[in-house]
């Protein structure tokens, strides 16, 4: 389709730009776009290049857009360009006078480490999950404010992990035995301090009302300039009965 010479300026622009009919066929398409898309043709119904599973969600945007042309859209589809190729891109859609207009960002790369990340997460997790005992990361303070708490929360303690994680109206802290809370605290600090890791044994209380012999073993998490970010480390019932040295 022939279109005015002020549209090849476009093509200098890094990012993939379209234009569209109210029907979602490509009416323009720049430079970087066609390279993308690699030796398929630059016109046609858009939709033949999206996903099979992305599909009903491009063709809803442009169903909202034409209903609601005040609000832009935002949103990530799969691409598949060619036999074997597939592209994430991260699609700004707008409603113009005539047709729409079209910004896309490949993030593939992007997509793929984080799907990457996920899959370590998800294996960290079953292993952590996996180990006797409660294996938590949380913040240095009194309450011990825990952001990680491993499932073997609930055989240790009595309470499920999702109660100690990132909570203000519970925390690990008020299950350590009131007599044994100043010891945990002073020690802590005293192997921060040393940047040493530290091995303690205490008494918690349990959900059941009942009180178990821990043993806690851990270590700060530091920044480059010294300061504690953290603490990190497992807890265990111990069979036998143990006393805060001092």
């Amino acid at each position: 389709m022939e279109l005015d010479g002020q549209w090849t300026m476009l093509d200098g622009y890094p990012v993939s730009l379209l234009w569209l009919d109210d029907n979602g066929h490509v009416r323009y398409a720049n430079a970087a776009w066609k390279q993308l898309m690699g030796d398929e043709p630059s016109h046609g119904a858009l939709l033949e290049w999206v996903h099979q599973e992305d599909r009903a969600g491009w063709s809803a945007a442009l169903q909202r857009l034409l209903e609601h042309p005040a609000r832009p859209l935002r949103q990530r589809l799969r691409f598949t360009p060619g036999a074997g190729a597939l592209h994430w891109l991260e699609v700004y859609l707008s409603r113009g006078t005539q047709g729409f207009h079209m910004a896309a960002h490949d993030v593939t790369a992007q997509k793929r480490h984080e799907t990457g990340l996920q899959a370590s997460q998800r294996s960290a997790s079953t292993l952590l999950n996996g180990i006797p005992g409660l294996v938590y990361r949380g913040r240095n303070n009194r309450d011990w404010s825990m952001e990680f708490v491993s499932a073997g929360c609930l055989t240790l303690t009595g309470y499920p992990a999702e109660l100690l994680t990132d909570s203000n109206d519970f925390n690990y802290g008020s299950l350590i035995h009131p007599d044994d809370t100043d010891y945990v605290w002073r020690e802590v600090q005293a192997a921060l301090a040393r940047r040493q890791p530290y091995e303690l044994w205490y008494r918690i209380c349990c959900a059941d009302g009942g009180l178990k012999n821990v043993c806690e073993r851990g270590g700060g998490i530091y920044a480059d300039t010294g300061e504690v970010l953290g603490i990190e480390g497992i807890i265990y019932e111990r069979s036998c009965s143990c006393r805060p040295a001092g």
